[in-house]
């Protein structure tokens, strides 16, 4: 007998969509959309709540993996979960496991653990192998192994294996993913290099590290007439840099992280390691620039950067900590918090939905009767508290451990199957 659902009285946010901005019903059942209106009746299950959104549901375009190699810090099975609390029924994931995604049976690896799950993993592969940092990966082949797209996270890529990447891979269409940072400049820094922080005696990491890679590596996507996507983007100048190419007409796209469009360098001065993160957090000028940039849609979309790391990566002096912290469930009570005021819903979930489809070439159905049902389903008004029963990682590493949260999503539609929070 198929699983019958219905949401009640839910506010409907989707562009374009003829009953956006309404409150409707909607009825489920078997994983498609049966009828969508007013006081629906059914024999189903009631999705019910103080302010509901009801949007398509959310796509994270960075995720860091640990598994294969770290499953002490998150399995793949755990993260996936925590996507589908945090309202993401599709995730693409960073290549640097241990082993890192190189070749086309770690896509496999990836597709086959993760293929029965509500949430749908977008793997990425790796440029490069850190063994040869200026030859290609096994591009092509993790491309038709499932890969949506080619990233060295983190790591460097120089202009000249960027090069490389955009003319191999402009041929069958994958999508080639920098984190652009100049290394030589930004020498190993753990916080923004600022007035802030000049006097906290830890290691500096100048704007300019990245601001001036994305002037260089537009460039060179102009070269080749390729496209680039730029991804967690953290300083004004880049924004700039990236709206400027965008006038231009060339195929540039960009992410940013909730982190640095809700917080600044002022918060590293309390030394907790959970606010060592890469990139840094930069100046309330950044911050301001970042939120300015996904209004005006120069920024494709926003993701997590989620990044699970055990105690002992993370519990030490902030000089020696890894950087990253938790954040899947905590981007919608983030955007409540300290974003609403400056960004409108609709443009929150474009930049959850549209955006990073339309980067990822994803197609978005529109919430309506007879629709697949992928779906996020949100309570603006929840209050619950972030603790080890409310948290679906393995790991801690967030400076709201134990703190309350106003915002949470409460159930995630995706391939026939239903996720309750």
């Amino acid at each position: 007998m198929p699983k019958t659902y219905l949401i009640r009285n839910a506010t409907l946010i989707q562009e374009g969509n003829p009953l956006h901005g309404k409150s409707i019903d909607i009825l489920i059942s078997d994983g498609t959309i049966q009828e969508m209106g007013l006081e629906l009746k059914a024999e189903a299950t009631v999705i019910a709540g103080q302010d509901l959104w009801v949007t398509a549901g959310w796509v994270d375009m960075r995720c860091h993996l640990s598994d294969p190699g770290n499953e002490h810090k998150d399995t793949l099975e755990n993260t996936l979960n925590t996507a589908a609390a945090g309202g993401f029924t599709s995730l693409v994931t960073l290549p640097h496991s241990e082993p890192s995604i190189s070749d086309k049976s770690g896509v496999n690896y990836i597709v086959k653990s993760s293929q029965n799950h509500l949430v749908d993993v977008q793997p990425t592969g790796v440029l490069s192998d850190a063994k040869h940092a200026e030859n290609l990966a096994e591009l092509y082949d993790m491309s038709l192994a499932g890969a949506v797209a080619f990233t060295n996270g983190d790591g460097a890529v120089s202009n000249g294996l960027l090069k490389k990447a955009l003319l191999y891979t402009k041929p069958f269409g994958a999508k080639v993913i920098t984190h652009p940072s100049d290394k030589s400049i930004e020498q190993g820094g753990s916080v923004n290099e600022s007035e802030t922080t000049v006097h906290t005696g830890l290691k500096t990491s100048p704007p300019i590290a990245e601001f001036i890679s994305v002037r260089e590596q537009i460039e060179v996507a102009r070269y080749c007439d390729a496209a680039v996507h730029f991804s967690c983007v953290s300083t004004a100048e880049s924004i700039d840099h990236i709206r400027q190419a965008k006038k231009e007409g060339l195929a540039v796209t960009c992410d940013v992280n909730i982190f640095n469009l809700c917080f600044t360098d002022k918060e590293v001065l309390s030394f907790d390691e959970n606010f060592k993160l890469y990139p840094p957090l930069r100046s309330e000028k950044d911050r301001k620039a970042l939120v300015r940039g996904v209004n005006d849609g120069v920024i494709d979309a926003i993701c997590s950067n989620h990044n699970p790391q055990n105690i002992e990566s993370k519990q030490v002096e902030f000089d020696y900590a890894d950087t990253g912290a938790l954040s899947l469930q905590l981007v919608l009570p983030w955007y409540l918090k300290y974003l609403a005021n400056d960004m409108s819903k609709e443009t929150f979930v474009n930049a959850l939905t549209n955006g990073p489809r339309n980067v990822l070439g994803l197609s978005t159905e529109a919430i309506s009767k007879g629709a697949s049902a992928n779906l996020t389903i949100a309570d603006t008004r929840h209050e619950w508290i972030f603790n080890a029963e409310t948290n679906h990682s393995s790991s801690k590493n967030t400076h709201e451990w134990r703190q309350e949260q106003k915002g949470r999503v409460v159930r995630v539609f995706n391939n026939k199957e239903t996720y309750s929070i």
